[in-house]
């Protein structure tokens, strides 16, 4: 949190940097030419979109601290409060989230509905056993390992196409993680659109059960 107001703090005082700059000296030059209502309107938008892109960073920072923190809550009823620190057999739902192992899938919104901006956040759920075993295998057989293993469902919201932002604990600019959706009794890869800290976003058409698995290649099956 500390470092959330540190970066809340940063962008108001940069903020009221830029506008002091301009009603000290519009030029650097002493004031010699005047500011026009085009300058001062393009500023203010420029501002305006600093500012929107610190809260959204802000955001996800904070999304990712509450991720972080059930992390430390399931790991320690898993491992009894200290001990062992293998990984658990079979994922749990907790709130909106899924921990497997030392990996967490949480969906905190910002999904794109037909292309367009939404406020809908997929409910997230733990797979039963059969759905894991099936999920394990699949990462076997495309030589990669199993990141972890979600439900999706949106109660009263359908789509044709979702482009959804999932936060997965772990992963890192540069990984390969590949996205496969059961359908039908088939895993079917869906596209990933971006893989960044944490975070993995993929296009769906439907719901079901997503695995990310992490391989040395992007894979594909048939």
């Amino acid at each position: 949190m500390k470092r959330i107001l540190a970066l809340t703090l940063a962008s108001v005082m940069m903020v009221s940097s830029s506008f002091c700059v301009y009603a000290t000296d519009g030029t650097g030059q002493g004031g010699s030419q005047s500011i026009t209502a085009e300058d001062l309107l393009k500023e203010i938008e420029d501002l305006q979109q600093t500012i929107a892109d610190q809260n959204t960073k802000i955001e996800e920072l904070t999304e990712a601290v509450k991720a972080k923190q059930k992390i430390i809550v399931n790991y320690s009823h898993s491992s009894g409060g200290g001990g062992s620190s293998s990984s658990v057999s079979t994922p749990t739902s907790s709130g909106n989230s899924v921990s497997y192992g030392s990996n967490i899938v949480y969906q905190g919104g910002k999904i794109e509905i037909n292309g367009g901006r939404s406020n809908v956040t997929f409910t997230i759920t733990a797979p039963n056993g059969g759905a894991m075993t099936s999920a394990k295998n699949l990462a076997g057989q495309v030589g990669g390992s199993l990141i972890n293993c979600v439900n999706t469902s949106s109660p009263g919201v359908s789509f044709g196409t979702a482009k959804v932002n999932f936060y997965v604990s772990g992963v890192q600019a540069g990984d390969n993680v590949a996205a496969y959706q059961s359908q039908n009794g088939k895993w079917v890869q869906i596209p990933v659109v971006e893989i960044r800290k944490d975070h993995v976003v993929v296009t769906m058409t439907q719901h079901g059960t997503i695995a990310f698995v992490r391989v040395p290649v992007l894979a594909s099956i048939g």
